[in-house]
């Protein structure tokens, strides 16, 4: 029965999460394990994780682990949009060229990327998954982290869900590799928190 959410990282000052579903909610910028354990204690049944939407870093993290170049890892570009695709294939290209360097080092390679604050959620994952609580990854920087975490912590596929996702080949990749099942994939782009409040939604009318 799924009572209450976690909310780590996500931006609540454009969403109004109440109006979305009943289920009560909080949120945190990061967590520390001594939080994330005080949550779950108190009745937290879900835990939902939210880092960067840019898709360049997220496939800079996952590439680096792949034999894969930029431009298939970043996939066709869209109508209209071929030079922020060759821009952006240009960026992922000087990426990859540091992150397949540094990903011995996982503490340094998030935050050479994604920032300290995305470490912090990295740490978070393992103590989820610890307490085997149900975790929703919600855009491609949360997808980038659990793909990583669940290369050290098999344990993670047991709880790891993905949310509503662009559809990328590196994200693909990453989704395959961890085998998480993706909950409410409607393929809009729509904000973080309101595809949290989907997952959330999908998740307890598959309970009733």
């Amino acid at each position: 029965m799924i009572n209450s959410v976690l909310a780590l990282g996500f931006d609540d000052s454009k969403i109004n999460w109440s109006e979305l579903t009943p289920i009560a909610i909080e949120h945190k910028k990061t967590a520390t394990a001594e939080d994330i354990n005080k949550a779950i204690d108190a009745n937290v049944s879900i835990v939902g994780v939210n880092a960067s939407s840019d898709i360049v870093l997220a496939s800079g993290l996952i590439g680096g682990f792949l034999n894969i170049d930029a431009a298939s890892l970043l996939g066709k570009s869209s109508v209209g949009q071929d030079q922020q695709w060759i821009k952006d294939a240009g960026s992922l290209r000087d990426l990859l060229v540091v992150t397949r360097k540094l990903k011995s080092d996982t503490q340094e390679l998030i935050s050479q990327t994604l920032g300290a604050d995305s470490l912090e959620l990295f740490n978070s994952l393992n103590t989820i998954a610890q307490r085997q609580t149900r975790t929703i990854l919600v855009g491609p920087g949360a997808i980038a982290l659990g793909f990583i975490a669940m290369r050290s912590n098999s344990k993670l596929k047991e709880s790891l869900l993905v949310a509503n996702t662009p559809t990328i080949p590196s994200l693909t990749e990453a989704i395959e590799f961890m085998g998480c099942k993706v909950i409410m994939n409607t393929k809009e782009n729509i904000h973080p928190l309101a595809e949290l409040a989907l997952a959330v939604s999908a998740l307890k009318a598959s309970e009733l």
